[in-house]
């Protein structure tokens, strides 16, 4: 089965397309603001490069974040399109999942962090082992205050909230004797092991409905935040 994989929770971004446990090609992007106007040209290029039909694609894997709302919307809307018009499955995924898969056979547990903006981090906890990776917590919105709450065992920290909270966890997390901070390389979730991910789903009978598959908002998006300070202003001002 053939998979394609599309991650942009982060600003490092990617595609991958996958033949059952191969990579066949993979492509890094850079999420800026011309995401939308890049993602779809990076896909039909990597298709070309492999000469792959998009009617050879056996199913769609998609980040449903935590992450960046808009690259997210992108992302899924691709997905969600490409699933709909080739009448394939769509399996989405938890960015921080993802994430974790970067480090298999880790003998302590790992501790996924992606930046949350407003002095807050996505995070989950996570063992991962040859069988794949399985959960210890949700993927939830913390402060680091409240991060220091969780870890209370020897922990790896990957990701780009790792790299920038890593003095705050060298200085407070067990005291900053039992943690361990990923090399950058490693700090942003690969749509190759997304691939998998997604390869793994469907083999499995699993799949997401097409219609259905949105964004993880773990935090409401900054436009309905808004929306409602401005309409609590209104009711304060009645």
């Amino acid at each position: 089965m053939k998979v394609l994989a599309i991650e942009t929770s982060t600003y490092s971004g990617g595609i991958a397309v996958s033949e059952d446990d191969r990579i066949l090609g993979e492509y890094y992007l850079n999420m800026g603001p011309s995401h939308s106007e890049r993602l779809v040209p990076a896909i039909d290029r990597l298709l070309g490069e492999l000469e792959i039909e998009g009617k050879e694609l056996g199913g769609v894997a998609v980040s449903l974040g935590p992450g960046s709302f808009t690259a997210l919307r992108v992302g899924i809307s691709t997905a969600k399109g490409l699933a709909y018009s080739l009448g394939i499955p769509v399996t989405g995924a938890s960015s921080l999942e993802i994430l974790a898969m970067n480090l298999p056979f880790s003998p302590f547990q790992v501790c996924a962090l992606t930046d949350a903006r407003k002095g807050e981090l996505f995070a989950a906890l996570f063992r991962t082992a040859a069988g794949g990776v399985s959960r210890i917590s949700e993927d939830a919105i913390l402060s680091p205050a409240g991060l220091m709450e969780i870890i209370k065992e020897e922990t790896i920290f990957i990701g780009e909230g790792a790299l920038l909270y890593r003095d705050f966890l060298e200085d407070n997390v067990l005291g900053g004797e039992a943690i361990r901070i990923c090399p950058p390389y490693l700090n942003y979730p690969r749509a190759s092991s997304l691939a998998f991910y997604g390869f793994k789903r469907f083999t499995e009978g699993h799949a997401d409905e097409v219609l259905g598959l949105a964004p993880m908002y773990i935090r409401k998006p900054d436009a309905e935040l808004t929306a409602k300070g401005r309409q609590d202003d209104r009711i304060g001002h009645n």
